[in-house]
């Protein structure tokens, strides 16, 4: 076992300011910390507590005010002992033989104590960091944070109702405007076909439709997916593709004004708008066609 030092230091002001300069008030050496109620470097504080451990007495063999510094420290004992009592260093602090094993056995407890609470900390073994990285790699190369794709998404028309009923174009394009115009142009008596295309479907098709694309790609990059029948991966898809598309929608949402926001103001939706008419009440029906669809074809 190393050897374990112990020593009696006290916090100081100057511990918590790691750009001030750490001298040692006896000697001006590079201090170690606050020790015996003074700040010193290490051979200063062994000094300080050998001296009063053992009662010393010295005597300086010139006139009693030697300068004591790094390279003399070790010239006049009696100077330096003056020189620690002078800035502070106090005998009270020095631990009996007694209380340094005791110290020495607390710190030997403590540090068995954390050992054993890391050896039952759980790990991962190599298989299942394994399939981690897998999963990992495949959300990676399966969801484009830059939201590049999204100004393929049909818009335009959605633009161009807002228009003919007199609103102002607001670049904020969220389901919100979306699901009113949709309504809008579903409940009047005086909608035509033009109007019923000029909705918000064309826009919300496209993004489940990308959304599931995207999770079934990540389906199959998983470990084993591609080993189940297609019955199965279909029955999987069905089940947890809203719940994944949701999961991997939090890395675009800000708690800041509790929106998604996807590659820029014109694609920023608000977290009533997912909530509202149409969209919540088909949206779960519509995932699970287009994951079985997509499935199919590939």
């Amino acid at each position: 076992m190393e050897p374990m030092t112990v020593t009696t230091s006290v916090v100081g002001p100057e511990e918590f300011d790691r750009n001030a300069p750490r001298i040692c008030g006896v000697c001006g050496d590079k201090a170690t910390g606050f020790h015996f109620n003074a700040m010193t470097c290490e051979g200063c504080k062994g000094f300080f507590r050998r001296s009063m451990k053992r009662k010393a007495s010295f005597t300086c063999p010139f006139n009693g005010s030697c300068t004591i510094t790094k390279d003399n420290r070790r010239h006049c004992q009696a100077c330096r002992l003056k020189r620690c009592i002078d800035i502070g260093m106090m005998k009270e602090f020095i631990l009996t033989d007694e209380e340094v094993q005791r110290k020495k056995d607390m710190i030997i407890k403590r540090k068995e104590e954390e050992a054993a609470r890391e050896a039952m900390r759980p790990r991962l073994n190599e298989e299942q960091a394994r399939i981690i990285s897998s999963l990992v790699e495949a959300h990676h190369k399966t969801y484009d944070a830059s939201y590049s794709d999204f100004s393929r998404f049909r818009v335009s028309s959605v633009q161009s109702f807002s228009l003919h009923q007199n609103h102002s174009v607001d670049t904020k394009m969220n389901f919100n405007s979306l699901l009113m115009m949709y309504q809008d142009g579903a409940s009047s008596p005086d909608s035509n076909e033009e109007d019923t295309k000029l909705s918000m479907l064309p826009h919300l098709a496209d993004l489940v439709s990308y959304s599931i694309q995207k999770v079934i790609g990540f389906a199959k990059m998983i470990p084993g997916f591609r080993e189940l029948t297609a019955e199965d991966q279909i029955a999987l898809l069905k089940s947890s593709a809203i719940e994944i598309i949701m999961l991997r929608s939090n890395q675009s949402f800000s708690l800041e004004d509790m929106s998604w926001s996807c590659g820029g103001p014109d694609f920023k939706y608000c977290i009533t708008d997912v909530t509202k008419g149409w969209f919540a009440s088909h949206l779960s029906q519509c995932c699970s066609e287009t994951a079985e669809l997509h499935c199919i074809s590939t």
